[in-house]
């Protein structure tokens, strides 16, 4: 049969017509169903410290990676031009904000108003800021609420609140969509305190996924130093010092040090100072007194390095200025250890490939457990209780057998970096959800 007999001219006419519009209709929705997700990231906690610096791109490498069609709004809490700088160059396509917000989620200027209400979910970095230490930051959570944004706090250590808060924290953090806790005690604790998050499970800090570097720069100040590649060391301290005011005063950096906040720096600092003479005497390598935070470099000079014997002063560099993460990745990559007292140092160790010993205190928190927690616990020690000699016999070891030191690395950081994946895939489904 003729095709002019199955349909008049007139209909054929007004189906052509009609075509265009149908196709622009189904475009128009597919564009809506496919409109790109977007993650409003709350980071950067300080700038004196090259773990709150290394959080940020740490975290902003996995959500590259795994998540490569999100967009990320980066809500920084404290930056300098150098730290902007770098975070620019290496993630170009992350709109960087800052501002404050309230808890119905109304920020203090158009551009963050503009990067939170945009967004589909709110992360809030790595860190320990839900404890009894300091005022947790509650208003985060009932802007999520207000906006019904879900949220997911990332890598966090939970040290525990005031007994009569635990009831109330409970509430507030089985709000959250997910919550990763870098360490295992942690998880536990919100487990007994009854949280009920829809996804609570262990999850790396996120600076195990930085890769910042400045080779030039680390090279320059190596060579002027000469600090050979792999022919160092580097101890970083922690002390009983002024650095930052709490909400009911902390046992992490008290303003007014006792005389057993002194005592215990006396102890600490000869226990460093014990491994650093045993290690120089017997390799005849050399030690970097390496700050992760800008108000030790000071210390150092004073507590450990004026006094070293004199046959030993020779052979240890104390790090002035203060740096950049990426510069003291690019160093840390260079060491053939990085021993600290502090854990961040030692996160971007591994992420260079570096082996690592952490010299914790009881007293700085249940993130000291992110070591075991990853499968390093021989190179995790107590220095509150552990004698030095103990510590220089683990450091020595890695120096007399580093490719096996090497493959504990590379097993650790497979760990890692497998469940940090894990963890972005659990993100991408709450936001496919939204």
């Amino acid at each position: 049969m003729p095709f002019p007999d199955l349909i008049s001219r007139r209909s054929l006419l007004v189906l052509l017509a009609a075509l265009p519009l149908f196709s622009l209709s189904a475009l128009e929705a597919g564009e809506a169903g496919s409109k790109q997700k977007t993650i409003f990231m709350r980071s950067g906690w300080q700038t004196v410290n090259i773990g709150d610096i290394g959080h940020t791109p740490g975290t902003l490498r996995y959500l590259e990676e795994y998540l490569p069609d999100v967009k990320v709004n980066l809500w920084l809490h404290r930056t300098t031009d150098e730290v902007t700088a770098m975070l620019k160059e290496r993630f170009p396509k992350v709109n960087i904000v800052q501002g404050k917000m309230n808890a119905r989620g109304k920020a203090n200027n158009p551009e963050m108003q503009k990067a939170f209400d945009e967004s589909d979910l709110f992360l809030y970095n790595s860190g320990m800021h839900f404890n009894q230490f300091w005022p947790p930051p509650l208003y985060i959570i009932e802007a999520c609420t207000a906006t019904n944004k879900p949220l997911v706090l990332y890598g966090q250590s939970f040290d525990g609140f005031a007994p009569e808060d635990e009831e109330k924290m409970s509430q507030m953090l089985s709000r959250a969509a997910a919550i990763y806790t870098r360490d295992v005690e942690s998880f536990y604790y919100l487990r007994k305190i009854g949280v009920t998050s829809p996804s609570l499970a262990f999850g790396p800090d996120g600076c195990f996924g930085i890769d910042v570097r400045d080779d030039q720069k680390a090279n320059a100040w190596l060579k002027v130093h000469d600090l050979k590649p792999k022919e160092f060391i580097t101890v970083t301290l922690r002390s009983n010092t002024p650095k930052l005011k709490a909400k009911k005063g902390t046992v992490m950096n008290p303003t007014k040090p006792t005389k057993e906040d002194l005592a215990q720096n006396e102890l600490w600092t000869q226990k460093l100072r014990e491994v650093i003479i045993d290690w120089v005497r017997t390799t005849r390598k050399k030690v970097l007194l390496a700050p992760e935070v800008d108000k030790e470099i000071i210390h150092a000079q004073k507590m450990i390095l004026d006094k070293l014997p004199e046959d030993v002063k020779p052979y240890v560099v104390n790090r002035d200025p203060f740096w950049n993460v990426d510069e003291a990745a690019s160093v840390y990559a260079q060491a053939i250890a990085v021993v600290s007292m502090e854990p961040h140092s030692c996160i971007i160790a591994l992420a260079m490939g570096t082996p690592v010993m952490h010299l914790a205190s009881a007293r700085h928190g249940l993130k000291r457990w992110m070591f075991r927690d990853i499968g390093l616990s021989e190179w995790l020690f107590d220095i509150d209780n552990d004698p030095a000699s103990q510590i220089t016999r683990a450091l020595l070891k890695i120096d007399a057998k580093p490719e096996l030191a090497q493959s504990k690395v590379d097993r650790a950081m497979q760990t890692v970096n497998t469940r940090s994946k894990e963890m972005m895939g659990e993100i991408k489904e709450i936001l496919d959800q939204q």
